[in-house]
């Protein structure tokens, strides 16, 4: 996971709990994990709408 080892990840994470506490870090991972859904249906959206414009170009080529 982007390249960091075992050790790190936890360095990484009791480090996040000092600086946060361990109250606000459950409240945080949510936000986190509601910003990561969000960000992944704009880009799934995006994705499809430049799938469906390339599909369009490829039936008009076609035709011609």
């Amino acid at each position: 996971m982007f390249g960091l080892g075992f050790s790190e990840i936890i360095f990484v994470l009791i480090v996040f709990i000092l600086l946060f506490g361990p109250d606000e870090v459950p409240t945080i991972a949510k936000k986190a994990g509601q910003l990561f859904r969000q960000v992944t249906d704009v880009k799934d959206s995006i994705n499809d709408s430049v799938n469906n414009e390339i599909n369009d170009i490829k039936k008009i080529v076609k035709k011609d």
